[in-house]
């Protein structure tokens, strides 16, 4: 017996509006860990399931929704100080986010199995994330507990707890029909 729906229109929607929906999910979700992690929104996680799991176009799309969520809940409704530093690290998160997609996309090119596919790029997501917040540091404040061991540590068990459970959400909207199943996990960042 068949796990999923065949029917690529079953959740009733056309793919661009189903893509949309899932979408406004995933990012959704974000504000959600913005609300409870603040600063330690999972953004490897978020960046692993969207460039493995979809289009390069909608994977861009969800990575600058949920930036722009985090941004909002954080100066809206968590008070973060509106200075040139508070600012500044906000755009740097952003642009770490976007070259963790593309560390992705290299990655999960690099992978067969589909497992490993997302350890892999996972693991390339993470480093670079965090490694592009690190060199902002060079011109921007930052405390020197910041990234200490036992804080990038806490970071990749949130990111890795989201990742599992953003895959998840994932696996169970393709086999409810919604989304369509992904061909292979290829790095859809990399995709023309």
């Amino acid at each position: 017996m068949r796990s999923r729906i065949e029917n690529p229109h079953a959740a009733g929607l056309p793919h661009s509006a189903r893509t949309s929906i899932w979408i406004a999910l995933v990012a959704g979700s974000s504000v959600l860990f913005s609300l409870a992690l603040a600063c330690a929104t999972p953004f490897a996680a978020l960046v692993t399931v969207a460039g493995t799991q979809m289009r390069r176009r909608d994977a861009l799309s969800l990575i600058g929704v949920a930036w722009f969520l985090n941004q909002a809940v954080g100066y809206g409704l968590l008070g973060y100080p509106r200075t040139w530093d508070s600012f500044a690290w906000g755009a740097a998160i952003g642009v770490a986010a976007v070259l963790a997609a593309f560390a992705v996309s290299m990655a999960a090119g690099r992978f067969g199995s589909t497992i490993i596919v997302a350890g892999g790029a996972f693991l390339a997501a993470f480093a670079i994330h965090e490694l592009a917040l690190f060199a902002a540091t060079a011109v921007l404040p930052s405390s020197a507990e910041a990234f200490s061991p036992s804080v990038v540590g806490w970071i990749f068990s949130i990111n890795l707890l989201a990742l599992a459970g953003l895959l998840a959400a994932h696996k169970t909207a393709v086999a409810a029909g919604f989304l369509p199943a992904p061909a292979l996990m290829r790095p859809s960042l990399a995709r023309a």
